[in-house]
């Protein structure tokens, strides 16, 4: 799952370019500094800089704490669609909303495997 036009991404750019912005319009109309431009400038790369790393390591926490369990239980779940590993249980991990997921999806394996042994036998 790659996340190729992150919202985060476009945020954490237009923000630092609109405070940018706003500096360089302070600094000409209120203070007439000659350096506007290298400072508004200065203030882009600061701003980069001070919200990429809270910005990085919340993207990093999610992934561990939820992406990498959703993508590992879409693994099982789509192997089971197709009809593979009926028999091997999804475990659930946790104590959230998707661990109650992986638990409803375990329940579906279950009636799934019952519904098949029910048929093959008749």
């Amino acid at each position: 799952m790659e996340n190729k036009n992150s919202i985060s991404n476009k945020i954490l750019i237009g923000g630092s370019i609109i405070v940018g912005i706003w500096i360089y319009f302070l600094l000409t109309t209120y203070y007439n500094t000659p350096d506007a431009f290298e400072k508004s400038v200065i203030s882009i790369i600061v701003v980069q800089v001070l919200f990429l790393l809270p910005v990085f390591l919340i993207k990093i926490m999610i992934d561990r704490l939820i992406i990498d369990r959703i993508k590992k239980l879409t693994e099982q779940v789509n192997e089971i669609s197709v009809g593979n590993n009926l028999d091997k249980a999804i475990l659930p991990e946790g104590n959230d909303e998707l661990t109650e997921l992986t638990e409803a999806f375990e329940r579906m394996r279950i009636s799934m495997k019952t519904a098949l042994e029910q048929l093959e036998e008749e």
